[in-house]
């Protein structure tokens, strides 16, 4: 049997699009409350809350939307507009206990939205993309804040999101919040690769049930990054487009995401797409599950896996790799390899420091230092998407030098060098 669920319309253009919407896919029987003139049809049943007022306009009585709601007790109250219908239904629906299914347009609505605890949360639907970059910052973001688009300004996708969302709702199988996994795409002009890697990640995570975010970081690009970013959130509640302001450097933007990210394990794979990226639940089990500081992505450990990096970088890790032995006395194949899952708290001493790309190794050490416990999972490095790396063995050399000698003397003196130079 489906639930019920009063919708309120007060204007013409909304009783247009509103059919758009299959209500009745979603699971539930729609009831329509509206103004004078503006019943909805085909209708399974519709109630006027509106009198004529002495000025000629149709104004919408509050005691028969209570009286109403309390009749049908529907499981939601759709409320599409910020008109005076609207607005009061969703005073009656939270005097009421009644959540509230509702169109967020401007970004007064979205600073307004309810708090109100019910036994069941309230919905809402991001419609405008001005409304995304600020719509991160509120903790409901990807489980009961959604970004849809208005069913009135789009053929199709909005009216389908909504109905998915709701349908969702229903089942109560909404995402949690916060995620289990915040997964790190540090990016500089990627914007031939940003889809890519929504379209794996995405996948990986309807594969394996991962109740993840992804978090796309442009570094400040000069290209289209950030605006391909911003279309992918549409896709799907789990992706959250950033963009930093300069200095740039991969450390920085794994900075900057770690800085918005919800879970305590964290994940980073390059923006490239030249990452492994379906291995990322069995790294995330060998934190969260068996208790490991740091499960890094291991390309040396077979020939297979590192086919496609290039020889003078191969070079340079097994040289890294044997003073690494040496100075800080772990021992492992590959300890610069972006890609990995992480327990944030290994930052709970000496946080994250890093602006460039020896962000890898401070990791690596400072998640050894604080648990001693670092595992590498073997993963196939692969071929750039497109574009060209921004890695400098000259830019780079310095920085990963410096994180060599930290560690050195944290290994001497059970303290992390903090001062920098």
């Amino acid at each position: 049997m489906r639930a019920g669920l009063v919708v309120a319309v007060e204007s013409q253009p909304q009783r247009q699009w509103l059919p758009a919407i299959d209500f009745v896919r979603a699971g539930v029987s729609p009831v329509y409350f509206h103004l004078a003139g503006l019943r909805p049809d085909p209708a399974e049943a519709a109630r006027e809350v509106g009198s004529s007022a002495s000025s000629g306009m149709a104004l919408p009585d509050f005691a028969q939307i209570v009286a109403g709601l309390e009749a049908e007790r529907p499981a939601a109250c759709f409320v599409a507009e910020s008109g005076p219908l609207a607005r009061l239904m969703a005073v009656a629906a939270d005097l009421l206990g009644i959540p509230v299914f509702s169109l967020v347009t401007t970004p007064e609505q979205l600073r307004n939205l309810s708090d109100r605890v019910k036994e069941r949360p309230d919905l809402f639907f991001l419609a405008s993309e001005v409304l995304l970059p600020v719509a991160l910052n509120d903790p409901r973001y990807g489980s009961t804040l959604l970004p849809t688009g208005h069913p009135g300004q789009e053929d199709g996708p909005a009216a389908e999101r909504i109905a998915t969302a709701i349908a969702s709702w229903l089942a109560g199988t909404l995402p949690a919040v916060p995620p289990e996994l915040s997964i790190i795409v540090p990016s500089y002009k990627e914007e031939g690769n940003v889809v890519l890697i929504c379209d794996r990640l995405l996948a990986m995570l309807d594969r394996s049930g991962l109740n993840a975010e992804i978090l796309l970081v442009d570094d400040a690009s000069p290209d289209e990054t950030y605006a391909v970013a911003l279309e992918q959130m549409w896709r799907s509640p789990r992706i959250r487009a950033l963009t930093k302001p300069l200095p740039r450097g991969m450390g920085n933007g794994i900075r900057y995401g770690l800085r918005h990210a919800r879970a305590r394990i964290a994940g980073v794979t390059m923006g490239d797409g030249s990452d492994e990226v379906d291995r990322i639940p069995e790294m995330f089990s060998k934190v969260r599950d068996e208790g490991y500081g740091l499960a890094i992505g291991s390309r040396y450990r077979y020939r297979q896996n590192y086919q496609t990096v290039p020889r003078l970088y191969r070079l340079w890790s097994f040289c890294f790799r044997l003073t690494t032995r040496l100075l800080v006395g772990l021992k492992l194949s590959d300890y610069t390899n972006a890609f990995r899952v992480f327990d944030r708290r290994i930052f709970e001493r000496y946080g994250p420091e890093s602006g460039g790309f020896e962000i890898s190794p401070e990791i690596t050490f400072k998640a050894w230092f604080a648990t001693r416990r670092v595992v590498e999972v073997d993963v196939c490095h692969l071929k750039r998407a497109s574009g060209q790396s921004s890695f400098s063995f000259l830019r780079a050399g310095p920085g990963y030098g410096k994180m060599l000698i930290k560690a050195f003397i944290n290994r001497l003196t059970g303290k992390w060098f903090v001062l920098d130079w």
